[in-house]
């Protein structure tokens, strides 16, 4: 009984861990956005001040705005200024962080 609540809270911290770092923060409150933090053509997902989370494909950047296109095709223009947070997905991280977890439970005995 005791062997399956330590595999149990084992697998609950690696899930918990794949799911955060599934991807890498790029822009936030204390990291602020540079001319270089995104570049085109690359799918980010960004949270705007008024909690809005919308994930597009980058297109064109100028000096106030973000231009992108979405799941759907449809084009999404982003102020920088309402830019809360700008996420990038990192799965190989997620995909090291799996089997290094997995490789835990399994070789390191509890």
């Amino acid at each position: 009984m005791k062997f399956s609540k330590n595999i149990t809270r084992t697998l609950i911290l690696s899930l918990f861990l794949i799911l955060a770092s599934c991807s890498t923060r790029l822009v936030s409150p204390n990291k602020p956005m540079q001319d270089n933090s995104i570049d085109l053509y690359k799918k980010y997902t960004i949270q705007t001040k008024d909690a809005k989370t919308q994930k597009v494909e980058i297109v064109k950047i100028d000096a106030t705005k973000i231009y992108g296109k979405n799941k759907a095709g449809e084009m999404v223009e982003i102020e920088k200024s309402e830019v809360r947070e700008i996420r990038k997905p990192d799965i190989l991280a997620s995909a090291v962080i799996a089997l290094a977890a997995i490789a835990a439970v399994v070789f390191i005995p509890i």
